[in-house]
């Protein structure tokens, strides 16, 4: 019998991170918080250096953790998302009058500039940016082709990075929750202050809501199911399958030190998963 997990993870940031949306044009812009498809492939890095699984294999590891997750969600500490775009100078690999690029004939081709879209994290407190995640699993360990992989609070220790290769973050603390401490709760209205899936399978009815809340698209992190051409999850958001939209909180810069809120009817496939005074929503 599989006992649930959760893993309350805050993180600290040095400056933001990069995660633009993808199938826009080359000058998308970055979303406001990591997403969760992120968040679960900073968990399978750590995993797979953990278990010395190698690339081919270890792409498959956030579609095995995407099956046994729960509910995921997070909420700003200290810090406000500030988005922005920077022109950049990038090799441009393409295709133009039958010239394929880059080519040391014609280097002035062979560059572009598009105005890539960050996220800069700004403190609200003079201490550094941090976010809390909360995360819950269906059990501790993960089948990847017959091999099983735990889950456990030093993968989350190990994280380093959400996003590109300069989203760097430290890990401040990390809370593993046993089955005995979760309590899940079914069909009653909550109150929490993590983002959470608004859905018409989940049946999740935000009723009240306290401070700034905002719209987020992402690739639904409870169906990733392969990365391989016919189930690729970046052409499936391009396509506009397998999507979720999340309500994530946003700290006012008016209000600094004022905590959004949101009142929450769940009912039919969505639980809320407690632990003390957190609170995050997902199915159960």
């Amino acid at each position: 019998m599989k006992m649930p997990i959760g893993f309350i993870t805050d993180m600290e940031f040095i400056w933001g991170f990069q995660a633009r949306v993808a199938g826009l044009s080359k000058t998308s812009p970055s979303f406001q918080y990591p997403p969760p498809s992120v968040i679960l492939g900073s968990i399978a890095e750590s995993i797979a250096k953990k278990n010395g699984v190698g690339e081919n294999k270890g792409k498959m590891l956030i579609p095995a953790l995407s099956r046994e997750l729960l509910a995921i969600g997070l909420k700003p500490l200290n810090c406000c998302p500030v988005r922005y775009q920077a022109l950049g100078r990038i090799i441009a690999i393409r295709e133009s009058g039958g010239v394929e690029y880059p080519n040391p004939k014609y280097i002035s081709k062979s560059f572009d500039a598009p105005a890539r879209g960050y996220t800069v994290l700004s403190t609200c407190d003079g201490d550094t940016p941090k976010i809390r995640v909360f995360t819950v699993f269906k059990s501790n360990t993960i089948n990847l082709y017959g091999d099983q992989f735990n889950i456990s609070k030093d993968d989350f220790w190990r994280i380093h990075r959400l996003g590109s290769k300069e989203s760097i973050v430290s890990i401040l603390d990390v809370v593993e929750i046993d089955n005995r401490e979760i309590k899940q709760e079914k069909n009653k209205v909550i109150v929490t202050t993590y983002s959470f899936p608004v859905d018409e399978e989940l049946n999740v009815e935000p009723i009240e809501v306290m401070g700034k809340w905002e719209d987020e698209i992402y690739i639904n992190p409870y169906r990733i199911e392969s990365y391989d051409e016919r189930e690729n999850p970046i052409t499936n958001y391009m396509l506009g399958r397998k999507i979720i939209k999340f309500k994530v909180p946003i700290i006012s810069i008016a209000m600094p030190f004022s905590t959004p809120i949101c009142k929450v009817k769940i009912h039919g496939k969505s639980s809320a998963y407690t632990y003390g005074d957190e609170v995050v929503i997902g199915y159960g």
